[in-house]
């Protein structure tokens, strides 16, 4: 309690780091979320998550004003604390001590008696929990540590220690809190937290290997085969790398269960299997993918014994596989002793009475004998107006109700019979194709099915039925009063499309990726794909953003026979907006454009109304759907068609005139409502061959190169060099340039320098345009990509520089000379060439400098780095991470990463070199360059080495060799062979590094890189040495 005269004393303080901050106290005081300086709120931060709740002065002053002279960091945080304390504490007197944030001496801290960090909490109840091994604790323990400490203040340093504290308790409390539910058999429990867990860590292998354990002792194997695969494409995405051995083998045991699953096992074979029905007694030509679930389920329900609801309705698109998935229910219903009835509606037909049922029923008795069906007829004598296959006729009934009331008495006799001797499953396959009578005759059937061993299962497909269609209406009342439950089918997923386009003939891969964009996971579409010639797959789906436009007559005759048939269901007014529709390409349109499109583009003009009046018709056949799409930043309504291949289709239908309108009216709608959207106005324009075609081309593909869209990039400038040279050499030599940079960038080496010597020679010839001399440095940095920089260096060296060449690209031929310097081992040569470099930039502005100086002081550190001057390349280095990082380049970040973490090595710093080669590896994934990532992953492999980690070193180093061995000749081979040799030696596989160094020597010619070969000379020799210990002959070459 406060003395007499003193002031209230303030209520204890909440800090909330996890989730978000937040600040709180008991004493009902509002402290606001808005604070007037945010960097008061980050010095709360800082202590927040400092050990022991505590900073010294000066390390507060560094990370906060890391740039700023002594003298002014100090007036800022005299300024900074005052602002905190007030906001902690509104009410605070002037020259009144802070209850809270408290100085003393050089330390600032919060005051451990007057302040609670949540993040403090968790960690003890963490540790606590470990300790006990209570599941209930650990799973209170668990749940504040599940949310992210400080979101806002993901990327700040001052964080990652904390944040790696938590991240290392989290997964210590995992697995023990998995398997103390295991334990206490609350798998589901178990299962729901390593999901969890997976989703925030996709990439850690031991909450895979604990699920694929689980599902393994459930006997569940196609579950535990699926983790596996999502492990393995997880490990591979994020680090280049394959799961570990104990995972391998627990994926092999799974397999081997799940060869075993092929027959039911003893103990479910109760009864002599039934004889299948007519419609599905042939074998199919393919196994099912992908519907192990629902397929579980339905076989459930057809040999349960009266428990649930007796009806599964199972919806989908056209295509997706109803009826076959339904039909392997059956035939594994039918081998467990269930009796099949399979009966199917036929919409080219029409409505036959009660058509559904009669056909289910004649099948069934065309398998009988003639003494069964005399029977059936004599029993059930209200069936010979269904059937009149039985002979005879019912008596004359007195009105149509009683002849209805007649009818379902007997259909519900004939199943009770059936029922008698084994349990009894009635599909009724497209039933949104029967006539409401037989939905009516179902209604009856489940309604009075009670203890009876009678089951049904329908396929049925809402597209086309009117909202107060009286089928639809009869099967939702079923639905609403819970006598059935639906499955809806989905369609298959990129990997179960892929192995069924492999099972149906489909070629590689490649192939298989085609089938599925083509297809999205349609089974039926994507059998029907593989039947089409690869160059006709091309022509469907040009993958990337291109202003290629697909061809609908590569669509397969039978996808095109289908999609003709449910197109002319339509009215004519309908199918020509969808004609409209199908030019626009893959993406939805905005409604507001197809309007103007359809007014502009189609003759005669269909107004606004009709063309809402025709969407919602074809929304309600399953051909098109609403997505919204986002314009200007706010979502609005649009329309798309679901498949891509129904689009092709229908827009096959249109004469090329009729297209090329199209493409020109939805040009100048577009640029007329969404200007931004350069690379759909360049689509457009190209395939209408608008004259303005080569100016938004350009646009789009500076935009996909901004984007690191390197191939996207490529194919924009490659139509774009067509457009220009007949007319405009001069301007198809600039555009060459640029897709030559590109290139360069994606590590394309071959084509950058075809398509930059010819760039050079035509701007040479055009009487030394301003731009040669950028095209000279830029083909002789791919000459030295390429593993010839003594072939860059001549390019340089004849390269003419005049008074029109810009300051950037003068300095960026001396950046050339550099680098090309450094690989060539002219170290006094690179750091002169760096200099003038530096001299040129200096009148450029921060945005042109300032990615030049972060490439000058990498280029400075590794030449310092390689001559033994560790603390100047230190400098160098800091200063081209800090520069990059203010430029925002990745590539650049990536770059100065790799000098720095290779300085962390040099020093012992084991940990800091692996957390800069991790970065490095993220960073070169952003920029597209698959040689940096190449040189990164061996770094990062070198770094995992000397932490400990030889398996995981030697599969990072491995993944390296494989992506630079895949680009040809190219500067990262040899380092990332070296770094190879490097990890087999240290593991003792002396035949792999030396195979490894002799790939190097070959792979270095004739231009050998000076540290490679320094690299392979210490290698070699340490290799003979062990050699000779262990009295080893080398193998002979």
């Amino acid at each position: 309690m406060s003395g007499p005269g003193e002031p209230p004393r303030a209520g204890r303080l909440s800090l909330q780091l996890l989730g978000g901050f937040a600040a709180e106290r008991d004493d009902g005081v509002v402290i606001a979320r808005r604070w007037r300086r945010s960097t008061a709120r980050t010095l709360v931060k800082l202590l927040a998550v400092a050990p022991g709740l505590r900073r010294h002065r000066e390390q507060v002053m560094d990370l906060l004003w890391p740039d700023a002279p002594m003298e002014t960091a100090v007036r800022n945080l005299r300024v900074t604390l005052h602002a905190a304390r007030h906001s902690l504490e509104p009410e605070l007197a002037p020259r009144a001590p802070s209850s809270y944030l408290v100085a003393e001496g050089h330390l600032l801290f919060l005051s451990p008696e007057r302040v609670r960090v949540d993040a403090d909490e968790a960690e003890d109840a963490a540790r606590a929990a470990l300790v006990t091994r209570d599941a209930d604790a650990l799973g209170a323990a668990l749940a504040p540590l599940e949310r992210e400490l400080l979101p806002e203040d993901r990327f700040a340093e001052w964080a990652g220690e904390r944040r790696r504290r938590l991240e290392v308790l989290r997964e210590q409390l995992v697995p023990a809190l998995a398997g103390r539910l295991l334990a206490s058999d609350r798998t589901d429990d178990a299962v729901a937290v390593l999901r969890r867990a997976v989703d925030r860590s996709p990439a850690d292998e031991i909450l895979h290997l604990l699920l694929a354990r689980i599902w393994c002792d459930l006997g569940r194997p196609r579950q535990a085969i699926r983790q596996y695969h999502a492990c393995r494409e997880a490990l591979d995405d994020e680090l280049g790398v394959r799961p570990g051995a104990e995972l391998e083998a627990l994926h092999r045991t799974a397999l081997a269960a799940l060869d075993a699953l092929g027959a039911p096992p003893p103990s479910r074979r109760t009864a002599e299997p039934a004889a299948l029905p007519p419609a599905i007694r042939r074998p199919e030509r393919f196994p099912l993918f992908g519907r192990e679930r629902p397929l579980d389920l339905l076989t459930g329900h057809a040999t349960a014994a009266g428990d649930g609801a007796p009806f599964v309705v199972v919806r989908g698109e056209a295509g997706i596989g109803k009826t076959r998935l339904v039909a392997e229910a059956a035939r594994r219903a039918a081998a467990q002793g269930v009796c099949v009835l399979w009966g199917t509606g036929h919409e080219a037909e029409g409505q036959t009475p009660y058509g559904v049922f009669a056909d289910a029923l004649d099948g069934h008795l065309a398998g009988c004998d003639a003494e069964e069906r005399s029977r059936v007829s004599a029993e059930h004598i209200g069936l010979a107006a269904l059937l009149p296959s039985l002979g005879g006729g019912p008596p004359a009934a007195a009105s149509p109700e009683e002849e209805r009331a007649r009818l379902f008495r007997a259909v519900a006799g004939v199943l009770t019979d059936l029922a008698a001797s084994r349990p009894v499953l009635v599909v009724l396959d497209d039933l949104h194709a029967a006539d409401p009578g037989s939905l009516g005759l179902l209604h009856h059937l489940v309604r009075t099915t009670q203890a009876r061993r009678w089951r049904f299962i329908a396929t049925f497909r809402d597209d086309g039925l009117e909202p107060d269609d009286a089928r639809r209406q009869i099967l939702d009342g079923i639905l609403r009063q819970r006598m059935a439950v639906e499955i809806d089918l989905l369609r298959l997923s990129r990997a179960d499309c892929a192995a069924l386009a492999a099972a149906a003939g489909a070629k590689g891969p490649r192939t298989g990726s085609r089938i599925f964009r083509l297809s999205l996971g349609n089974p039926l579409f994507a059998i029907e794909l593989t039947s089409s010639p690869e160059p006709d797959l091309e022509r469907m789906g040009p993958w990337r953003g291109t202003t290629a436009e697909p061809a609908g007559d590569a669509v397969p005759d039978s996808i095109r026979r289908l999609v003709g048939g449910r197109l002319a269901r339509l009215p004519a007014q309908a199918r020509r907006v969808l004609a409209a529709l199908s030019v626009a390409g893959g993406a939805a349109v905005p409604l507001t454009e197809l309007e103007a499109v359809a007014a502009g583009g189609l003759h005669p003009p269909v107004d606004a109304a009709a063309v809402t009046a025709a969407l919602d018709t074809a929304a309600l056949s399953g051909i098109v759907e609403e997505r919204d799409v986002v314009v200007g930043g706010r979502p609005v309504l649009g329309h798309a068609f679901r498949h891509p291949l129904v689009r092709l289709a229908c827009a096959d239908g249109l004469s090329r005139a009729a297209r090329r309108r199209l493409h020109q009216a939805y040009a100048d709608t577009v640029l007329r409502l969404r200007p931004e959207a350069v690379d759909m106005i360049a689509f457009h324009l190209t395939v209408a061959g608008d004259v303005r075609a080569p100016g938004f081309l350009r646009a789009a593909a500076d935009r996909a190169a901004a984007l690191f869209a390197n191939d996207s990039a490529c194919d924009y400038y490659r139509e774009l060099v067509a457009q220009l040279e007949p007319a405009d050499p001069t301007a198809a030599a600039e555009a060459r340039l640029a897709w030559g940079e590109v290139l360069r960038r994606a590590a394309r080496y071959p084509e950058a320098e075809e398509v930059l010597r010819r760039a050079l020679a035509e701007l040479v010839r055009d009487g030394g345009h301003p731009a040669a001399l950028r095209a000279a440095t830029c083909l002789a940095e791919v000459l030295g990509r390429a593993g010839r920089p003594v072939e860059g260096l001549d390019v340089l060296r004849s390269a003419r520089v005049h008074s029109r060449s810009a300051a950037a690209d003068r300095a960026a031929r001396h950046l050339a000379v550099g680098a090309l310097g450094f690989q060539t081992g002219r170290y006094p040569d690179a750091m002169a060439a760096l200099h003038r470099a530096e001299l040129e930039t200096a009148r450029m502005t921060d945005s042109a400098r300032l990615p030049l100086l972060s490439r000058l002081s990498t280029i400075r550190a590794a030449c310092l780095l390689v001559s033994g001057h560790l603390r100047e390349s230190r400098e160098a280095a800091e200063e081209a991470l800090r520069t990059a990082e203010r430029a925002d380049d990745a590539a650049l970040v990536s770059s100065a990463l790799s000098v720095v973490g290779e300085l962390a090595r040099r020093e012992g710093r084991w940990e800091a070199a692996r957390e800069c080669a991790r970065r490095a590896v993220s960073m070169a994934r952003r920029t597209g360059d698959p040689t940096v990532l190449a040189f990164d992953r061996s770094n990062l492999a070198g770094a995992e080495l000397l932490a400990g980690d030889h398996e995981r070193a030697a599969a990072l180093a491995a993944a390296a060799v494989r992506l630079a061995r895949s680009l040809g000749s190219s500067w990262a081979l040899p380092y990332a062979l070296v770094g190879l040799a490097e990890v087999e030696l240290r593991r003792g596989r002396l035949d792999g590094a030396e195979a490894a160094l002799r790939e190097c020597g070959e792979a270095m010619a004739p231009a050998p890189d000076p540290q490679v070969r320094d690299g392979m000379r210490r290698l070699a020799d340490e290799l003979a040495l062990v050699r000779a210990a262990r009295g080893v002959t080398p193998p002979a070459r």
